[in-house]
């Protein structure tokens, strides 16, 4: 998808006289050289991988009685290294996706092997301790590698982790803080981040975002009774501003109007959108001013952002439509009938369509100057 759009971009450059082109062509092949995006062969060498992965684990579990105990520890060992070893010969012949592959059977028999020893031998151990000996292993796999699905899979399983930490203590208790559960999936989101890193995968790098946002959530439900919102609001001003307004001296480090604006101003809407849903009691005044705040910080971000970055603009109009409309349920819900609230409803949202359409306009006018 990517290539078929830098295509027509360097077409319309040439077209244009902006580009020669030989030079058109040779960023073509410099594209075609450096692409590691994914292909049939590669999805379905994954696939086969997960199928095969699963294969073992019911095999093993199958023929639970008929297998001695030294024999199935002695298979999981077998499938494990023989994974790895593929994966090393799938290195030296440079065959990405094989290894790929093979690094991802290897991990699912790890974690199969965790689980399946722990019951055999009854060890202690609980959800949380088996999803972070699997991560653990995932991680490994992946550094060692550079692997991009180990580390996809690092991620997931680091989600996983952290859901099973929160579900050990009472949701919003206070009488029962774990620091070393926090600082220990703090440390898993890190290592992910890295993994992310240095295989250069940008799904790993987003659930690392997630995984550090979860964690923040829960440490704020879990250590102080108040409304999560408020701290993701100040975190994503705080994306948002370096995203947004990074010098030029760090413009190799954070991209400006890029991944880090679009979530900074995600997670103001989403912080402020918390905020609102808690309320309770509150004075129609109060949910006003506060719907309010929420519609200028959608025009604020457009005007800062919203040129260069089309995903801030989407959360922009969507926060935007919700709020107009809830401003009006609040403000007319109850003076009109349902016919006549949902008539109202629908020319706001065509006003507000409207009003859109004009700043897209704009912006690709804008554009088209720059």
């Amino acid at each position: 998808m990517f290539r078929r759009y830098l295509s027509r971009e360097i077409d319309h450059w040439i077209r244009t006289g902006l580009l020669e082109p030989e030079k058109g062509q040779a960023l073509l092949k410099d594209h075609d050289r450096r692409h590691t995006g994914f292909s049939l062969s590669s999805v379905l060498a994954v696939l086969a991988a997960l199928l095969l992965g699963g294969a073992v684990v019911a095999l093993i579990a199958a023929n639970w009685e008929a297998i001695a105990r030294p024999v199935r520890v002695a298979m999981i060992i077998f499938f494990i290294v023989g994974a790895l070893v593929a994966a090393a010969f799938a290195v030296r012949r440079n065959a990405r996706w094989v290894m790929e592959a093979a690094l991802v059977f290897a991990v699912l028999c790890y974690g199969a092997g965790v689980a399946l020893v722990g019951q055999m031998y009854h060890l202690s151990g609980d959800e949380a301790a088996f999803m972070l000996t699997w991560t653990i292993g995932a991680l490994v796999v992946s550094l060692a590698f550079s692997s991009a699905m180990a580390a996809i899979g690092a991620g997931f399983l680091g989600l996983g982790y952290l859901f099973a930490e929160a579900a050990v203590f009472d949701f919003r208790s206070v009488d029962l803080i774990n620091v070393a559960a926090y600082l220990s999936v703090l440390a898993v989101a890190i290592a992910i981040g890295v993994s992310a890193w240095r295989s250069r995968s940008v799904v790993a790098g987003h659930l690392c975002a997630l995984l550090c946002l979860g964690w923040v959530i829960w440490v704020v439900v879990e250590t102080t009774d108040s409304n999560p919102g408020y701290m993701l609001a100040v975190i994503g001003v705080a994306a948002f501003v370096m995203g947004s307004l990074a010098p030029p001296i760090l413009a190799g480090v954070v991209a400006r109007h890029g991944v880090l604006s679009a979530y900074g101003a995600f997670l103001i809407l989403s912080g402020l959108g918390m905020v609102q849903l808690d309320l309770h009691d509150a004075s129609l005044a109060w949910e006003v001013g506060l719907a309010g705040l929420i519609l200028a910080a959608s025009v604020i971000l457009l005007i800062m952002a919203g040129r260069e970055n089309r995903l801030i603009r989407t959360f922009a109009y969507f926060a935007f439509a919700c709020e107009t409309i809830y401003v009006v349920s609040e403000t007319l819900g109850s003076l009109l009938g349902s016919s006549g609230f949902l008539f109202f409803g629908g020319v706001v949202l065509a006003v507000v369509a409207f009003v859109v359409m004009k700043i897209e306009k704009r912006f690709k006018s804008g554009e088209g100057l720059s």
